[in-house]
């Protein structure tokens, strides 16, 4: 999920380059432009900082590496994986994921 939350290739065909030219950046140009690529890149290392932090038991020295292999799948998975189209990608949150949350929230309800 980290993936289309970042908006990377394999969720990006809303700013895609060879979609629509280049995407919804289009409009932007010069130091707009610039603070929104800026913005991408922070949440590039923000959201892995944020994940590690709140799932994998804290801050701590172990943590760089976890960060390190986490930031390393993440640029594997953008480099290897091809572009969804939109169905893909609503049939995959909708079926996939949506059936995946709602047993998270019954075994949270449950308590085990």
């Amino acid at each position: 999920c980290m993936q289309a939350k970042l908006g990377l290739v394999p969720f990006d065909a809303g700013e895609a380059e060879t979609e629509i030219m280049a995407g919804t950046y289009i409009e932007y140009s010069g130091m707009l432009l610039a603070i929104f690529k800026l913005t991408k890149t922070m949440l590039m290392a923000a959201l892995p900082l944020f994940l590690i932090t709140l799932f994998w038991q804290g801050f701590n020295f172990l943590s760089m590496w976890k960060y390190a292999i986490l930031l390393v799948v993440i640029i594997l998975m953008r480099n290897t994986n091809p572009r969804v189209r939109i169905d893909q990608a609503v049939r995959f949150f909708w079926g996939k994921m949506t059936l995946l949350s709602v047993m998270a929230v019954l075994l949270a309800i449950l308590g085990k």
